[in-house]
């Protein structure tokens, strides 16, 4: 059998020592914590190191604590307070033990009794547990102070006067857990309790968090290692996180913030309970939008209550909260997989949406609003397709230069084709080909047809539905698009559409700079009015077109491509599309300054 921890010295001569340290020592006013160990067995000596270990545990925690913390109003730790937690639970159940209260002979007179008194505590206890009776305040404030946190009472200070001395510290959140996790240690005590009295034996605990009835050190709570908040986010960002883009890794970031800024990143992942996650869930839909880039240095619950004293109410992002929840439920099933957790406090949880913020099917389904040819012609009507300086800075004042590049060429391919942003900016003049019977195509794939190691992206679809090929419009070579691209070099058709210093893809660059030209054609709406809007502008096209709904899927790149292929065969599917294709129009858009005399139609 290994050596018991901190147990020093011969046979006939041992003691446990544990030293102090060197920051602490004078507040302990000694280096080292000594107990003498008079002779016992092996099991003996492991049980008192044990002990010995929670008690300086204990001890290093209320010293810690008092160093950090020297007011007598000072703020807790979520761990402080798990752990404090701990020590009241194993306090309560030694007594237990030493007062025989969980044992008694049926046959006793007062049996009958005695075990009714427990049933009342354990309905007194679910009572106090479920939040209809709070109760446990001056008890968690006089834990506090036997444990030196929180200084001792005058001689003629009753409760009430502790109340009110430390009231700042009873609207502490780590406070309040405490106070949670002693009402959740009474009702355990309080069930056990009652099952030994009536079955003669002392019950396993069903508690995640007391599940062990000897007093064991801090961090071993039950069988299973002790894990954190910031164990889980490290496991996930790991696991998760490394396999999607950094856009969708920022979004994580967010949920796993709340926590860390509720709970503590150190708090314990066997302690959240479904109280504390409902918490979470009632705080979700409040926090505002860009909450760290408008409400630098405040915590999200701080940004949430100066949002709503800022616009007179709060925050109503449910589409936002219900995403961070199945973060919450993705990461929690993790740790169940893992072995930390034996089930997921988030299963099941989702966000209520009041009534007035229902949304109707309609607007559900379509978030992005399609552009008007009123809009449409604002927009072609600018500097950009008419003559300016240049296409970066000066696109927008009048000058003598049309410059067909990615700026000039991405709103034009997108009104012609549905294409998505990122999908335009990535082109290869590979991209644009000519079938065999003659069709001039698109081919919209996440296959690079180069090598572009160092470039900084290489190319993606959304799904996999997206890899599709997209027959070129009458307009779009009226415009001279397919002469462009024949005389560019093989590669990449837009090498200047980068994907800048903080992005991953040359999308997240051109959004900004588009935007910018829809402010300057005084249509932009924000999240309404976007780039996608030519998408929604394009399958309106298609629809008044009457172009049937599998083909403006298969077009859209909704549909899988060889759908199509098996139902008219390879050369049939996309003859199907280009005949779809080239009944779209606009009626009453401008384009006679885009065209290209040049050009073949």
């Amino acid at each position: 059998m290994a050596k018991p921890k901190y147990l020093v010295g011969k046979p006939g001569d041992q003691k446990f020592k544990r030293n102090i340290p060197a920051k602490l020592q004078k507040l302990a006013g000694k280096t080292a914590f000594v107990e003498r160990v008079r002779y016992s067995t092996a099991s003996e000596l492991k049980q008192k190191a044990n002990q010995f270990a929670f008690k300086t545990d204990a001890e290093l925690t209320r010293l810690g604590v008092s160093r950090q913390q020297p007011q007598a109003s000072a703020t807790l730790t979520a761990e402080a307070a798990q752990h404090f937690a701990l020590i009241y639970f194993n306090s309560r159940h030694t007594d237990n033990l030493q007062g025989g209260a969980y044992f008694a002979d049926p046959d006793e007179p007062g049996y009958t009794e005695l075990l009714a008194d427990a049933g009342d505590a354990v309905t007194w206890a679910i009572r106090a547990a479920s939040g209809e009776v709070r109760m446990t305040q001056q008890r968690a404030l006089r834990l506090l102070q036997e444990h030196g946190v929180l200084s001792r009472l005058k001689h003629d200070e009753d409760d009430r006067e502790l109340l009110v001395r430390f009231a700042d510290l009873r609207s502490d959140r780590s406070f309040q857990l405490l106070c949670r996790l002693m009402e959740r240690a009474d009702l355990v005590l309080a069930e056990r309790r009652y099952e030994a009295l009536w079955s003669g034996e002392l019950p396993a605990s069903r508690d995640e968090l007391f599940g062990s009835p000897a007093p064991h050190k801090l961090g071993h709570t039950s069988a299973k290692p002790l894990k954190s908040i910031r164990d889980l986010k490290t496991l996930f960002m790991e696991q998760r996180g490394s396999s999607v883009t950094q856009s969708r890794q920022a979004q994580y970031k967010l949920p796993f913030r709340c926590l860390e800024e509720e709970w503590g990143s150190d708090f314990g992942l066997t302690s959240v309970t479904r109280e504390l996650c409902r918490e979470v869930v009632a705080l979700l839909p409040t926090i505002p939008s860009h909450a760290t880039q408008h409400y630098k240095n405040l915590t999200l619950r701080q940004a949430a209550e100066r949002h709503e004293l800022k616009v007179g109410c709060k925050a109503a992002r449910f589409d936002e909260a219900q995403k961070h929840i199945q973060v919450f439920n993705s990461a929690f099933n993790l740790a169940v997989q893992e072995g930390w957790l034996d089930k997921n406090p988030w299963q099941g949880l989702s966000v209520a949406v009041p009534k007035g913020f229902r949304k109707k099917h309609e607007a559900r389904e379509q978030t992005y609003e399609p552009f008007t040819v009123a809009h449409l012609n604002a927009i072609f009507g600018l500097p950009l397709f008419h003559g300016c300086v240049d296409d970066e800075h000066g696109c927008h004042t009048p000058g003598p230069h049309i410059v067909r590049r990615h700026r000039y060429w991405a709103p034009i391919i997108a009104l012609w084709t549905g294409m998505r942003m990122n999908e335009i900016l990535q082109l290869e003049r590979a991209d644009v080909a000519v079938s065999a019977d003659g069709i001039d195509f698109i081919r919209v794939t996440d296959q690079d047809h180069a090598d572009y190691t160092g470039t900084g992206f290489s190319k993606r679809v959304k799904t996999k539905n997206a890899v599709r090929s997209i027959p070129v419009h009458n307009m779009l070579k009226r415009i001279g698009f397919l002469k462009w691209a024949a005389e560019q070099p093989d590669g990449r058709l837009f090498p200047e559409a980068t994907v800048g210093s903080a992005g991953e893809k040359p999308s997240d660059t051109y959004s900004k700079r588009f935007a910018s030209n829809l402010r300057k054609a005084g249509v932009w709406k924000p999240r309404r009015l976007v780039f996608h809007s030519f998408r929604n502008s394009f399958n309106d096209a298609l629809r008044d077109a009457d172009a049937p709904l599998e083909l403006r899927e298969a077009i859209n790149g909704w549909r899988a491509q060889r759908s199509m292929d098996e139902r008219y065969g390879a050369g049939q599917a996309l003859a199907k599309l280009d005949l779809a294709l080239q009944r779209l129009s606009y009626p009453g858009l401008k384009t006679e300054h885009l065209l290209d005399p040049d050009a073949q139609s």
